[in-house]
């Protein structure tokens, strides 16, 4: 049984405090351990008849995201409505400005309120945590003009303590990498289509089976550049031939490592 100490048990009851103006909510559950957790915590304060939980299916996304939410949804007994999107018939988006996470994140959270209209529930709710709030995130911007809540954020949870809580919680993703839309594998100004992101989902499905838990493929036109945490460099030069082969059957004609290792929105650094 994980248990949990003084601190984290008390952002745990200030989490659970947060739902209390509310008699029904929605969350718009991706997958991932922060949307799980406030679908966790919603259930536990307000009952799982009042809670509503929105997931995106989408050419972007890798197609196992969505299992995970449905999975995450019926452990916790939640209705879960599934809404398909196409991004990519978005000019907006497709010609990724700077500005890409902003757009994508408002048609997406638009489609969610649209939907949630039927269920007369008082307010949507996402899962950025206290840590997004220190990165390169336009897609915040879009939430805050749709009315979208991020208790976690608001609470001050970070990333590592919302593991320890989903764990707590015995919400299976608890340790599942982080994983966004495929367009961030992209740098800006480069246009993103379908073939393009088939490119990458190819390229990371094959590396994930190869055993690196943790991997981005940032797509550089011919060059797929594989960022993976320092650790793994050994298994990645040993499995070089298979993993070159691999990827330049997923349409990359080079394969390159990069040596500053694995950083979660790499393509960011630069922007202020």
């Amino acid at each position: 049984m994980v248990s949990l100490d003084a601190n984290t048990q008390q952002k745990w009851e200030q989490l659970l405090n947060w739902f209390l103006p509310y008699k029904r909510v929605g969350v718009a559950l991706s997958g991932g351990v922060d949307s799980a957790l406030v679908s966790s915590a919603a259930v536990s304060a307000l009952g799982k008849e009042n809670v509503v939980a929105y997931s995106i299916q989408s050419t972007m996304e890798l197609p196992q995201e969505i299992d995970l939410a449905a999975e995450i949804a019926r452990f916790l007994g939640l209705k879960h409505v599934v809404l398909h999107l196409d991004e990519l018939k978005d000019e907006r988006i497709t010609a990724n400005p700077i500005e890409r996470c902003y757009f994508c994140k408002l048609i997406r959270m638009q489609k969610i309120q649209a939907a949630a209209k039927e269920e007369s529930l008082q307010v949507l709710l996402d899962g950025s945590n206290a840590d997004d709030l220190d990165d390169y995130r336009p897609g915040r911007r879009a939430l805050q003009e749709v009315g979208v809540f991020s208790p976690l954020a608001e609470v001050g949870i970070p990333k590592a303590m919302v593991r320890q809580l989903a764990k707590w919680q015995s919400l299976s993703v608890w340790d599942k990498p982080s994983t966004p839309c495929l367009a961030s594998r992209f740098p800006y100004g480069i246009e993103i289509d379908l073939q393009k992101i088939q490119q990458v989902a190819c390229a990371e499905k094959y590396l994930k089976q190869s055993g690196f838990a943790i991997v981005r493929v940032r797509y550089h036109q011919e060059v797929a550049r594989v960022e993976i945490p320092g650790e793994d460099f050994d298994l990645f030069l040993t499995q070089r031939e298979e993993i070159n082969h691999h990827l330049k059957q997923c349409g990359f004609k080079y394969v390159t490592l990069d040596l500053q290792g694995f950083r979660s929105g790499s393509l960011n650094e630069g922007i202020k």
